[in-house]
């Protein structure tokens, strides 16, 4: 019979403790993004919020701090290089290390696939896969010289299901699926993890129009075994455990929170 040591029993209550670590978040001030900042605050994290607007981020900030926690609220372009590489620089700055990358920020725009005008794929491409390969580059090299991190890629049940009249999202979440993969193989036995969550829908301010829409709902509602659409907090679990030394040992994968939405 194996023998397990008594510490690691003793360590398992601690085992999703964030505290005194440091995490970013992309797409920080509203729906997914904020709810995921505010759960790793409540873990015990630091939390720095990014989104394009100040004013945003600020108020997601006065959150964190509510919740105990230092945070360094940032506005930035995570399209723009030189923007991510600072927001490195002020992280280390203030901080000194960055422990958890989770990229959060997303855009989506459905049309025919016909009428689909190339700058729109351009902007969704830069955004959700640029950024995101951008963010993990820059707070990669900290983790790097740390020897530690865990980095959280936002996919979607779109990264394995396409849809018509949306050619380019499920094609930038499908790319994230494979940077994740990417990433994990190269920095895995440099400490650092990269996972995704791939969430079905999740009522946020942003869909709740289209959840409110009787059909749209019934058809959404016929998808998930479950029967229910997700809330933003039905992702702080899951979010919390691969930021967390529960998932050590666990790299490369995309977790999907869907309420059963991919084994139907």
């Amino acid at each position: 019979m194996e023998k397990i040591p008594k510490e690691q029993l003793e360590a398992v209550p601690g085992l999703f403790s964030l505290a005194g670590k440091v995490a970013v978040v992309t797409g920080g001030s509203r729906g997914l993004g904020r709810g995921i900042a505010l759960a790793l605050a409540a873990a015990g994290a630091h939390v720095a919020p990014l989104s394009r607007t100040q004013a945003n981020v600020e108020t997601v900030a006065e959150e964190i701090r509510s919740l105990g926690r230092r945070t360094l609220p940032l506005a930035i372009d995570i399209t723009d290089e030189e923007q991510v590489q600072a927001m490195a620089r002020q992280m280390l700055e203030e901080f000194g290390r960055i422990d958890i990358l989770v990229n959060s920020a997303g855009i989506v725009s459905l049309k025919p696939t016909i009428e689909f005008p190339m700058e729109e794929w351009r902007k969704i491409i830069r955004v959700n896969v640029e950024g995101t390969l951008l963010c993990c580059r820059e707070a990669g090299k900290i983790m790097l010289q740390q020897e530690s991190g865990k980095i959280i890629n936002m996919s979607s049940v779109r990264g394995l299901q396409g849809r018509a009249n949306d050619p380019a999202y499920p094609a930038s979440k499908g790319a994230i699926n494979l940077l994740t993969k990417s990433l994990a193989i190269e920095w895995a036995q440099k400490g650092i993890t990269v996972n995704a969550l791939a969430p079905t829908f999740i009522r946020t301010d942003l869909n709740a129009f289209m959840l409110d829409d009787p059909p749209t709902r019934d058809w959404v509602l016929s998808r998930i075994p479950m029967g229910r659409v997700g809330q933003i907090w039905d992702l702080f679990g899951a979010a919390v455990f691969l930021a967390s030394p529960a998932s050590d040992f666990i790299t490369g994968q995309t977790l999907y929170v869907d309420g059963g939405w991919t084994a139907a």
